[in-house]
């Protein structure tokens, strides 16, 4: 179980570096390429691609030389084997971030599977078929090599999501003379990176507290919980991905009616698809547990219930987030989340303190909900619009 917690850690710090690498250009992106497909601007389709994979590939360099200065001067005195873990995640920052500039692209487009194809499915499939060859083959398996292990999925997935792009848009603009809005893009581009980063850091900052007021067993424990209970709002996930480019290109387009519409269908299927998911983990997650990760890992049920509950309400109130960053508002769920966040910090560290994983699991979920209260009661108020499945 130690050895499952130093490889969520080392991937959790990975995921929290890709922030400040990827500056929420994703966002940026599927947002702009649906409006400038309206306006059918390929010039600025293509100055913008362009200046998203200069800027990754600028900042993922500042990155790593921090990460490098920051090694030399603190965490070379760490577990070796984390140390060991945690520089091969890094080979992940660069095909993270500039493959979710490429699935953002596709996004906007509107190819929907395509752009999730390649790191949903594919590179999850390959980390899984590496680990299982390398567990069958007898050999025993570190988090060095399974972060080695995801490393090379996550290359392979790159460059078959960048054959797609290439053959659903690059090959179109290739004789297009780019066209830069460098300035609107910059502006815009700050709330989204903000709004990133306070969800990533908001998401990850209980597995840092686990780790440093717990045990790294707690950060497995913990980590099993977070990822069964997301199933919960996989519908949410996978819908808000696919309906991001036609709220967008619905709000360009002022049609308020055809916005809701979205919106309307969208919460139901999300709440009907995830009462099943909160019914089997509450009835039966501690068998499912001990099939799936082992008699150990029973610690995760209480959790597990607690997260589910959050999932449930985040699922009932549909794709608020999503509405707030397609329409211009996203400067607002910046502030709710850093607000959350803040709360997060403070009341988190006592209560793992004393509760430990359940205390986790507590906070998570109950700020959670609190989170999506508020940016209902905004988007009601200030846009009409019903995003939860009550209307």
């Amino acid at each position: 179980m130690e050895q499952f917690g130093i490889y969520i850690l080392a991937f959790t710090t990975s995921i929290l570096l890709s922030v400040p690498v990827s500056l929420g250009l994703p966002t940026l992106i599927t947002r702009y390429i649906s409006k400038y497909e309206v306006s059918k601007d390929d010039a600025a389709i293509k100055g913008l691609l362009i200046r998203s994979n200069q800027i990754v590939i600028a900042t993922t360099a500042l990155v790593l030389l921090v990460a490098g200065l920051s090694y030399l001067l603190w965490w070379k005195n760490l577990d070796p084997m984390l140390v060991k873990t945690i520089w091969v995640s890094f080979l992940l920052l660069p095909l993270i971030a500039l493959g979710s500039l490429r699935a953002a692209a596709l996004r906007g487009l509107r190819y929907i599977i395509l752009g999730q194809l390649p790191d949903t499915l594919l590179r999850n499939f390959l980390l899984c078929l590496g680990i299982g060859i390398y567990y069958l083959l007898g050999f025993e398996l570190s988090p060095v090599i399974a972060m080695s292990i995801h490393a090379i999925a996550a290359a392979i997935a790159y460059i078959v999501g960048y054959f797609f792009l290439r053959k659903k848009l690059l090959s179109r603009l290739r004789v297009i003379v780019p066209k830069y809005h460098n300035k609107e893009w910059i502006t815009q581009a700050i709330p989204f990176s903000l709004n990133s980063g306070v969800q990533v850091i908001k998401s990850r900052l209980l597995t840092y507290i686990l780790a440093i007021f717990g045990s790294l067993e707690a950060v497995a424990i913990f980590d099993v919980a977070l990822r069964a209970a997301a199933l919960v709002a996989f519908t949410l996930d996978a819908l808000n991905t696919a309906i991001a480019p036609y709220i967008s290109k619905a709000f360009e387009n002022d049609n308020f009616i055809q916005l809701k519409r979205i919106v309307k269908k969208t919460s139901r299927i999300i709440f009907f698809f995830a009462i099943p998911v909160v019914l089997v983990f509450i009835f039966g997650g501690k068998p499912l547990l001990v099939f799936l990760f082992g008699i150990e890992y029973t610690a995760s049920y209480i959790p597990l219930v607690l997260l589910c509950i959050g999932q449930l309400v985040n699922a009932a109130t549909g794709s608020v987030g999503l509405v707030l960053n397609m329409t211009g508002r996203q400067a607002y769920y910046t502030k709710v989340t850093i607000f959350v966040t803040l709360i997060n910090l403070i009341v988190s560290i006592p209560l793992v303190i004393l509760y430990d994983v359940i205390g986790a699991a507590s906070i998570h979920a109950g700020l959670l909900i609190v989170q999506n209260i508020i940016l209902v009661w905004f988007v009601k108020r200030e846009m009409k619009i019903n995003t939860t499945v009550f209307q």
